[in-house]
């Protein structure tokens, strides 16, 4: 019997624990989590140790005036137990912290494995063997025709590879490194496409101290050159602006080419990282104009 009443106890214990942690989580309210805890535990099991020793006691000994009789050693057990109780309570504790702890830290690694992986692949998108092809084509024809021309080509290119390479374990990077950056991969696309290609940014002031992560802005500007026919009718123009805590970059729309399928990685990739890194992610809108929205972090 005593072996059933210990079980019966533990199951008790075991079930106000889990309405307890849902209704008064740790990470909210410990102190007042661990002072209901103890009163919960406490009152439960030395109610069910007395109404168990009356229940005996009426059907063996069938004693007069039980609590009179009993007093002493009930408030011995009422003792033991709140001592036992707060044994116990401090153990769990301690126990559900390490628990949390370790969760929150398996976490954070996982999210940093995550967030460099998605570096990785921004930074795969700029050393790729297709565009280092494209650029060395550009040189190639420039060398013949000016020199100086090719010159800046080069040093732009450079400028663009350097901040890559430099922004591979950051997080976040201001919105004026940014467009820095930016500039220089305009300046390549422009060369290239000469009068095909458009992009003009107007982005307030205050809004260059702030951050978003790296690549963000060339990757957008990237997919409205990869998913857009460019020709000397249709020119592909690109605007890049700014209101609030929000950066729009939008495009028209052309042809698509025939050889390009949209996976959308690009943007699955800046989503991902948004929501990594602030729980929400960017806004895309489809009409007759190709519209990102991306929130910046002050």
């Amino acid at each position: 019997m005593s072996g059933a009443l210990g079980i019966l106890i533990a199951l008790v214990i075991y079930k106000t624990t889990l309405v307890l942690n849902r209704l008064l989580p740790y990470k909210n309210k410990t102190e007042t989590r661990l002072f209901f805890g103890l009163l919960t535990h406490f009152l439960l099991v030395f109610g069910l140790l007395v109404l168990f020793f009356f229940l005996y006691d009426k059907a063996v000994f069938n004693t007069q005036n039980f609590s009179q009789f009993y007093q002493p050693i009930l408030i011995k057990l009422a003792i033991i137990i709140f001592i036992l109780v707060l044994f116990y309570e401090v153990i769990y504790f301690a126990m559900y912290s390490y628990y949390s702890y370790a969760t929150l830290q398996i976490e954070t690694v996982k999210q940093e494995r995550k967030q460099v992986e998605l570096q990785l692949n921004a930074l795969k998108s700029q050393l790729s063997p297709h565009f280092l092809f494209n650029s060395l084509n550009t040189i190639s024809s420039l060398i013949y025709k000016n020199q100086q021309k090719a010159k800046l080509y080069i040093r732009k290119l450079a400028t663009m590879y350097q901040y890559t390479l430099q922004s591979y374990d950051a997080k976040l990077v201001t919105v004026e490194e940014e467009l820095l950056f930016l500039q220089s991969y305009t300046y390549l696309l422009q060369t290239r496409f000469e009068e095909k290609f458009d992009c003009s940014i107007h982005i307030a002031d205050d809004v260059l101290s702030t951050k978003i992560p790296p690549l963000t802005l060339q990757i957008l500007v990237e997919n409205a050159v990869k998913h857009n026919v460019m020709s000397n009718k249709e020119v592909v123009k690109v605007q890049i602006t700014s209101f609030d805590d929000v950066i729009v970059v939008e495009n028209n729309l052309t042809q698509t080419p025939k050889n390009i399928t949209s996976f959308n990685i690009g943007l699955k990739n800046i989503n991902a990282r948004y929501l990594l890194l602030f729980g929400k992610g960017i806004e895309v809108i489809k009409s007759n104009r190709f519209t990102v929205k991306i929130p910046v972090v002050r």
